[in-house]
């Protein structure tokens, strides 16, 4: 009979919780991607596996052997963007402390005031823009496909960027904070085969950027005139002037989480009354 009571002990609830947490973040990571597909084939190769085996298809079950032999070298090879994208989100988890930017208000604000009227202008005058908001994930292998410009954050020098038929004109913008990094830069393309047909290179670029890392991505259609931006894999299409601008307000805004280990300090200086001014 089983000892439930044993069974449920707080370790062994703790042992599931993680692993079903882990096994929900896989699921949402490649979810919409081709690593999608891919994981099919390799449950249908271990399943056909199995049947070989009890089938004693000999020949067969070799075959699928030696078949899961490479998958053990090939995988990391064919799903290195998502293990890279899974390995950044740890980086960039509270528990390592120091890690995240401090942005105030007054800073986001600040290039959110920029940026949101250069992409109105761009969108009246269907001006096709592609601007890169690096965050926690450094982009210096995309800022060095560009021309670099290390310049301070304008509206002004945005429009000047992105005139059309200008060397400049094409490609992607990489900032970080105010500081315009580099212009012109080549941005990888998302292979998600969900995206619609009518977005075309400028928005799968963006898109594709996103699915890499955390950088917020700007993007102004040259034929409608359309204000997007895409995060996470993800793009939020045709936004209006009041959408763009809350939206940059609410994920430039960071303030520094404290990991647990600070939160277990500052518990420990409150209960010896301990504090900062001591």
């Amino acid at each position: 009979m089983v000892d439930w009571t044993e069974l449920l002990n707080p370790i062994n609830i703790l042992d599931i919780a993680i692993v079903a947490i882990l096994i929900y973040r896989l699921i949402t990571m490649v979810k919409g991607t081709r690593a999608v597909q891919l994981i099919k084939g390799i449950l249908l190769l271990l399943l056909l596996s199995v049947i070989s085996r009890v089938l004693q298809l000999t020949t067969v079950n070799w075959i699928l052997t030696q078949v899961q032999t490479l998958l053990l070298v090939a995988i990391p090879i064919v799903f290195q963007p998502e293990l890279r994208r899974a390995l950044e989100q740890i980086g960039n988890s509270s528990l390592i402390p120091g890690n995240k930017k401090n942005r105030d208000d007054a800073a986001a604000e600040q290039i959110v005031n920029q940026l949101v009227p250069f992409m109105v202008d761009a969108s009246r005058s269907r001006t096709g823009a592609l601007i890169a908001l690096q965050r926690e994930v450094g982009l210096n292998e995309y800022v060095n496909t560009g021309i670099p410009i290390y310049g301070h954050l304008s509206t002004q020098l945005l429009g000047n960027i992105f005139i059309s038929n200008t060397p400049l004109h094409d490609g992607a913008v990489i900032m970080e904070d105010s500081t315009i990094l580099a212009a012109s830069c080549y941005l990888p393309l998302s292979e998600n085969k969900n995206i619609s047909k009518a977005l075309g290179t400028r928005h799968r670029a963006g898109i594709g950027l996103s699915e890499v890392s955390d950088a917020i991505v700007c993007i102004v259609s040259e034929e409608t005139g359309a204000m997007s931006i895409a995060e996470g894999g993800k793009l939020m299409h045709n936004l209006s002037e009041a959408a763009l601008r809350k939206i940059l307000l609410d994920r430039l805004h960071t303030e520094v989480p404290k990991s647990i280990f600070q939160k277990w300090r500052d518990e420990h200086d409150r209960k010896t009354g301990r504090t900062e001014d001591a």
